[in-house]
């Protein structure tokens, strides 16, 4: 029985340091994630920049008003509060996907993908997710735009999403499991009220 208790405290222990560390790591990519995107943001701005500045510039304003519209909005909001919105959506949207797939057994299918293949198959229908989720506080003008801006922030947490997920949450099985009294032989118990 000690043994057990002992057993059972050293679990517990150790689930609490592995749920401290990957909060860690979420907090700590998280950020580099906003950086990155913050990064990302300026030199588009830049490169549209140069374009806006050719021959051809003057037409792409004339011929695309509303995207103009949407890119100033976005532009006067500013990067890092635009990057803050993206990359807290995208993080919270990819753990509630994430936590769902565990539980109904989903997350057995995606595990042995690798990051790549993980990458490869779930970024781009969970940035459509993502896309859709992006608060009203946003302006993106459309679904095409708020796709394109979700795309690299899910890009970026998404592995470390599936990281907290797959190890910290338990799947249905388990669930029940716990749920179930049993005797000290592991014999589930019939109580009757």
């Amino acid at each position: 029985m000690e043994k057990s208790k002992k057993a059972s405290e050293n679990r517990l222990s150790d689930y609490i340091k592995k749920s401290f560390n990957l909060a860690l790591k979420a907090v700590v990519w998280g950020g580099i994630c906003i950086g990155l995107n913050i990064g990302l943001l300026y030199f588009v701005q830049l490169l549209l920049g140069f374009y806006l500045k050719t021959p051809m510039g003057p037409d792409f304003i004339a011929s695309y008003p509303e995207l103009m519209n949407t890119i100033s909005q976005l532009t006067d909001m500013g990067f890092e509060q635009l990057s803050l919105s993206l990359t807290l959506t995208a993080l919270l949207t990819c753990l509630g996907i994430l936590a769902i797939c565990k539980l109904v057994f989903l997350a057995r299918y995606i595990s042995p993908m690798g990051s790549i293949g993980r990458v490869i198959v779930c970024v781009l229908p969970f940035s459509a997710v993502v896309a859709m989720l992006i608060p009203k506080s946003v302006p993106t003008g459309g679904w095409e735009i708020a796709y394109a801006l979700s795309v690299f922030p899910t890009l970026l947490v998404f592995n470390i999403c599936f990281s907290i997920a797959d190890e910290l949450l338990p799947e249905w099985d388990d669930l029940m499991a716990f749920f179930q009294k049993n005797d000290n032989t592991g014999k589930k118990i019939n109580v009757r009220r």
